[in-house]
C-alpha cells in the first residue's frame, strides 16, 4: 500500500474526517487525500505551512521521557478539528499523520477505535 492509498483508506474510516496526510519528520508533506464533497477551509499552501509548523512542534512535545511517547495532538478550531498522530517504524523512521475532521463527532474515539488501529495493520508500509 503507497501513501495515497493510505490516506485514501483513513478517510473511508469516518465520514467526518475531511483530510489525511502523511508527512515525513520535517513537515514535507509525502501523500494527502481530500474527502470527496466538502470544500477545503484552507487553501493548499495555508495547509503545507500549517503541516510544517505541526510537525515542528509535536517533535517538541516529545522529547519528554517522563510522560511516555506522545500518542497525538488534537486542535479543536471553530469550524475544524486538526490531528497530528505519530507514526514511528521499528526502525525508528518517523512519520506523522495529519487529519481535519468537521466539529462534531468524538475525535478521542475516531483516533483509538479506527485510526490507530489502521496504522498499526498497515506499519510496515512505512520503511
Amino acid at each position: 500500500m503507497k501513501y495515497e492509498q493510505f490516506c485514501d483508506r483513513i478517510l473511508s474510516l469516518d465520514k467526518s474526517i475531511r483530510y489525511a496526510a502523511v508527512v515525513d519528520h520535517l513537515g514535507t508533506l509525502l501523500s494527502f487525500s481530500y474527502r470527496q464533497g466538502p470544500v477545503p477551509l484552507s487553501l493548499p499552501e495555508k495547509t503545507a505551512e500549517y503541516t510544517k509548523r505541526a510537525v515542528l512542534r509535536t517533535g517538541e512535545i516529545e522529547s519528554e521521557p517522563k510522560v511516555g511517547k506522545l500518542q497525538y495532538v488534537i486542535g479543536k478550531y471553530e469550524n475544524l478539528i486538526r490531528m497530528t498522530i505519530p507514526i514511528v517504524t521499528k526502525q525508528f523512521n518517523k512519520y506523522y499523520l495529519m487529519l481535519s475532521m468537521d466539529i462534531g463527532p468524538n475525535p478521542i474515539q475516531i483516533i483509538e477505535d479506527q485510526v490507530k488501529s489502521h496504522i498499526s495493520e498497515n506499519e510496515h508500509q512505512f520503511f
